[in-house]
């Protein structure tokens, strides 16, 4: 499949979600809002919701707004401890309500009713929460409103955090069974050194290698679109990587032209509620296999059994989602049938010499409680 005959494919969808970072939304002295280029945003969300398309528009930007109005946090240093956290829970907690306040005028004048979800990855792990969360988006796009969702920065903690809204925005775009997801960056898109690469329908190591880390004042960068891209090539969704400052950007790409970078697979083989709920659910823990192990998952479908165990890492009990890690990085994840102390137990071992210790029967993992988080290997 190419880029044009994925194109076609894509262009008819009839929801799709936008993820805008921070560094498209701040104005380029970092000084607040960039205020044309959210009148770019807002002409673009019209133009797809006058093709009756229905729109979920996720926005980075509190902790970077936040920032610019306080400026005696503003010189606190990033880091990945504890302090830092506490700053970014700080800076959102001042940013979020201005972002919020910007978009409900902005789309006033244009007779849209904004409504602000905030998310973390506990209430993805919760599925009563997980569902709730969609219901309330359904009935918002059935009165017309416009869902606006960033991750609940006040709250979370390191180890429950989505981490960048790249991924949030392909968790969003799961739940929210969409086509299509837009990610607006600064970037021309998806590059290999100054070479753009328009289409992908697959994403192998040597993708993961040419993504770069974060730049900017937001917290993704290339390397999460990437996985972005992943998690939408096995939850049946297509990502486009689009530079957000150029004007009509969204109507060029769907128009045909060769804009940005397309990750798209050959679509058909969505994934069933529960398995999109189980993909982005957050793992409690995580079993190590081995490479024979990681094959028959990848590339066979099969169940986990416990022979191709290597170790257990964190805390689960039966019917809790955990991952599942090989030798090259993450396999996929699922609903385990046995607490990490029990799968430590029977780890290595066969079923069939060791009948008496399966009792939950022989699959740690059953085939219909497992989904791979990577569309290509």
């Amino acid at each position: 499949m190419d880029r044009q005959a994925a194109l076609a494919r894509v262009r008819s969808a009839e929801r799709i979600v936008i993820k805008i970072g921070s560094s498209l939304l701040l104005d380029p002295d970092g000084r607040g809002l960039d205020e044309a280029m959210l009148q770019r945003l807002a002409g673009q969300i019209m133009f797809l919701r006058e093709e009756s398309r229905q729109i979920l528009l996720v926005s980075s930007g509190a902790v970077a707004l936040g920032r610019t109005r306080l400026h005696a946090l503003a010189k606190t240093k990033d880091s990945a401890d504890g302090a830092s956290l506490r700053t970014r829970q700080a800076l959102s907690t001042i940013g979020q309500p201005l972002l919020m306040q910007r978009y409900a005028e902005l789309f006033r004048e244009k007779g849209i009713p904004v409504a602000q979800l905030l998310i973390t990855a506990r209430d993805f792990r919760n599925r009563r929460s997980y569902l709730n969360i969609g219901h309330t988006i359904e009935s918002l796009i059935r009165s017309g409103a416009l869902p606006i969702i960033n991750e609940n920065d006040a709250v979370s903690t390191a180890e429950l955090q989505f981490g960048e809204n790249d991924i949030l925005s392909a968790a969003c775009a799961a739940l929210f069974r969409a086509g299509l997801l837009i990610i607006l960056t600064s970037v021309e898109g998806f590059l290999d050194g100054a070479q753009l690469i328009p289409f992908l329908s697959q994403i192998t190591a040597k993708e993961r290698r040419l993504a770069r880390g974060p730049e900017g004042p937001g917290s993704g960068g290339m390397a999460a679109k990437i996985r972005a891209g992943e998690l939408c090539l096995a939850s049946g969704s297509a990502l486009a990587i689009l530079p957000g400052r150029e004007k009509n950007i969204i109507a060029d790409f769907l128009a045909g032209k060769e804009k940005g970078t397309l990750i798209a697979g050959p679509g058909g083989g969505k994934l069933s509620a529960r398995k999109r709920w189980i993909l982005y659910s957050m793992a409690h823990g995580t079993i190590d296999v081995d490479a024979g192990a990681a094959r028959a998952l990848a590339e066979r479908g099969s169940s986990l059994l416990a022979a191709g165990i290597r170790q257990v890492d964190g805390t689960f009990f039966p019917g809790d989602v955990v991952g599942i890690r090989g030798p090259e990085g993450e396999v996929g994840r699922g609903i385990v049938n046995y607490s990490s102390r029990e799968v430590q137990e029977l780890a290595g071992r066969k079923s069939e010499e060791h009948a008496g210790l399966f009792v939950r029967g022989t699959e740690i993992i059953h085939r219909d409680n497992l989904v791979l988080s990577r569309g290509g290997q």
